[in-house]
């Protein structure tokens, strides 16, 4: 979300720059895990976490970012043909890791993959007894072990395509620039609000600060015994309502002092199919494919969005229906049988590919036959499936607008995953899905009101969205501050040149 730069490139040319850097990695064979080249600078955006051994047990100092030459050079960066090369991508859909729309009647768009790689990125952020920790700042999701985190499944694609903005820009951009930019860009250029952008944030040499924030996957470590795997939380908690064989949510505090924010390592905030109800609970209904309640899945929300992480009610409710506007989920494939059944290839980073080189699902006809065999409409990511909205690459309001409108009704994905659909087959939001966390929105109270409000005034929602948005991607540990950026360095854009 959810982290980059093994080497700092001297300020050369920027195309030189990037040149060299490409050939460093190809020369000292980073390119493991994608062995076709099929995907040009997919290897600037991941870093598996082998390489960074040496960095984080100490017994090599890379170099560090040259903050003091970034800071400089970026009053010289030219913002509008940044945000054009970043448009211009977001529509160019490439056939190594085809953009989402079509399969859903709307234009190619990447859109909602920047929007999610921002986000997930800068959703490491979280705000406890007043200190911040996490954030975007850094960019350590190209580094373990926030590249190993199941939540950020298929987001080094994400990384890998605006390789090639890295790759035209080379030091004249951060990846942490970059990376919150494209999120906010992809909104922009999608029709949607985003009111100001700064720069000015560093990377990291490596992921050691986001240890802290749980580690999960170690795979990448090749058994070297440094790594060491949070999952699951010793200390975790279920709600009394909730089926005793679900998952347990990892309380705040955890053993040696360690802050968790998330309900489980490896994801950023919630379980998004929320808890599984008890057969003996109120609300249980034995006839439904699933029993999640929308209700639990507020409180769940609300001790992860407000209590660790420091959002308003107002700033949650924004959040998610913003960024469940755009894009869609990917879980178009049933593995059951298979030899990923147990262990799906979508849970394992930092490549999250079924055979090892090829950056995508099975193409064994498990998934899709063909060109498209493991990736485009055969995709695995979050294991859910379906679009939120009518226009996923298009800036809409159907979020909130189909959640009031229409009643819901438990579905499973074809990957098995529990989700939502809405009960009259024949409605106009009937390709659209929800994920238990959405529905947990107009099963609260105070959440409901937002709502309601959001759905009556468009206006209102794009305003609280563009702030709220501001706010995520300009926090983070460095900086907590969201307006230290614009203090600090001063370079800034209104998009008056949109």
């Amino acid at each position: 979300s959810n982290s980059e730069n093994i080497i700092k490139q001297p300020i050369f040319v920027p195309v030189m720059a990037a040149m060299i850097t490409v050939g460093f990695l190809l020369a000292f064979g980073v390119t493991e895990g994608n062995d076709d080249f099929d995907f040009p600078f997919y290897e600037l955006g991941t870093i598996p976490a082998w390489r960074d051994l040496s960095s984080l047990r100490g017994t090599q100092a890379p170099k560090d970012f040259d903050k003091e030459t970034y800071h400089r050079q970026l009053k010289d960066l030219d913002i509008a043909h940044l945000y054009e090369s970043i448009s211009n991508l977001m529509t160019d859909s490439k056939a190594f890791w085809p953009a989402d729309g079509p399969q859903d009647g709307d234009v190619a768009s990447y859109a909602g993959l920047f929007e999610r790689l921002a986000w997930h990125c800068a959703g490491t952020l979280r705000v406890v007894n007043g200190t911040a920790t996490g954030g975007c700042e850094g960019a350590r999701q190209r580094h373990w072990p926030e590249n190993e985190w199941r939540d950020n499944t298929n987001l080094d694609k994400a990384r890998g395509l605006l390789g090639q903005v890295k790759q035209q820009f080379g030091s004249q951009i951060s990846w942490s620039d970059l990376i919150t930019f494209a999120g906010t860009v992809a909104i922009k250029a999608s029709g949607g609000p985003a009111k100001k952008f700064c720069f000015g944030r560093i990377d990291d040499v490596d992921g050691k600060r986001s240890i802290p924030l749980g580690v999960e996957g170690v795979k990448e470590c090749r058994g070297n015994k440094f790594c060491k795997s949070n999952f699951e939380c010793p200390v975790a908690f279920r709600w009394p309502e909730q089926d005793p064989s679900d998952h347990a949510r990892c309380n705040l505090t955890q053993p040696n002092h360690r802050l968790q924010a998330s309900h489980s390592v490896g994801l950023i905030y919630v379980f998004p199919e929320g808890p599984q109800l008890n057969s003996s609970a109120q609300g249980y209904v034995a006839k439904q494919v699933h029993n999640r309640s929308p209700k639990l899945s507020a409180l769940e929300v609300r001790d992860t969005f407000h209590e660790r992480m420091g959002w308003t009610d107002r700033e949650t409710v924004a959040l998610i229906g913003g960024g469940h506007t755009l894009g869609r989920t990917h879980g178009n494939c049933n593995l059951t049988g298979t030899k990923w059944a147990s262990h799906p290839y979508n849970e394992v980073g930092p490549y999250f590919e079924a055979q090892t080189g090829s950056l995508r699902g099975p193409t064994d006809g498990t998934c899709g036959v063909g060109a498209s065999a493991g990736l485009a409409e055969n995709t695995v990511s979050s294991g859910f499936e379906g679009p939120w909205a009518r226009t996923p690459s298009k800036w809409n309001y159907d979020f909130f607008d189909a959640m009031l409108e229409e009643e819901w009704e438990p579905v499973k994905s074809p990957f098995g995953a529990d989700q939502w659909r809405t009960k009259n087959r024949q409605s106009t939001y009937a390709s659209t899905m929800r994920l238990t966390a959405d529905l947990s929105l107009i099963n609260d109270e105070t959440y409901a009101a937002i709502v309601k409000e959001y759905a009556a005034d468009h206006s209102k929602f794009d305003s609280d969205f563009a702030d709220a948005w501001y706010k995520l991607v300009h926090r983070s540990q460095d900086n907590p501050d969201e307006n230290d950026l614009a203090r600090k360095f001063g370079v800034c854009t209104l998009f008056e040149f949109v």
